[in-house]
């Protein structure tokens, strides 16, 4: 948790990136709440996530809706990102990370460059965490096609990934993608070493929120409590 905030860097170019949000989870851990609508310094972690994914210049922004489809839509549409933002929302009962991702991919044009996946539970990632991993991924040794940070041997989100991983994720089903996988994978993924724990601090219980206000000082609080 006391990892220094990284230095402001210019964002590299990739021509054509496209995100994709993860915000479909029914938050079980939680108490069944949406984990993307508790609220930091008063914004909901969804509107921040997008505010700093903004400054990447994506061509195409994808936000993957489930359980609280109607109470995260009603959120971003506050934001104003309606216009900027294609939401799809995945069937409770098909609910799964790897099934989100296919239906976010499935949205998202087929000529992207690359593809950064984000789950929505990030809470300390700050624009610069964003950038970096974009950095490493245009300095990835040949051959790599998907890049995810590895923190202290824990993989991390969010990863990045090119045209040819995409058509593998898109096709192969399974759990293609997720943090096993990444641990068993062949040379064409690289888990970037990284010393940033920004990268694996997600929140899944009320414990981590007070474990995180604890150890980060970030407060996180449910709509409407103070």
């Amino acid at each position: 948790m006391s990892t220094p905030a990284p230095p402001a860097i210019t964002a590299p170019l990739i021509n054509r990136l496209g995100v994709l949000v993860l915000a479909a989870g029914k938050g079980v851990r939680m108490g069944g709440r949406p984990k993307c609508l508790l609220e930091r310094d008063g914004e909901p972690l969804i509107a921040r996530q997008l505010r700093m994914l903004d400054a990447l210049q994506p061509v195409a922004v994808v936000v993957v809706l489930g359980h609280y489809a109607t109470e995260v839509a009603g959120v971003m549409a506050k934001m104003g990102v309606a216009n900027t933002v294609t939401r799809v929302t995945q069937p409770s009962l098909d609910h799964s990370q790897p099934s989100s991702i296919r239906l976010g991919l499935q949205a998202l044009s087929s000529d992207l460059d690359a593809v950064m996946v984000c789950p929505s539970d990030l809470p300390l990632l700050e624009t610069a965490d964003y950038q970096a991993l974009l950095a490493a991924y245009l300095e990835r040794p040949a051959g790599v096609g998907f890049v995810g940070p590895l923190v202290n041997n824990i993989p991390g989100n969010p990863v990045i990934f090119d045209r040819m991983v995409r058509r593998q994720i898109e096709t192969r089903g399974g759990q293609f993608g997720c943090g096993n996988w990444r641990n068993n994978a062949d040379a064409s993924v690289w888990n970037w070493p990284s010393s940033n724990e920004r990268y694996t601090t997600d929140v899944d219980t009320e414990r981590d929120l007070l474990r995180l206000e604890q150890d980060a000082g970030v407060v996180l609080r449910w709509p409407g409590t103070r």
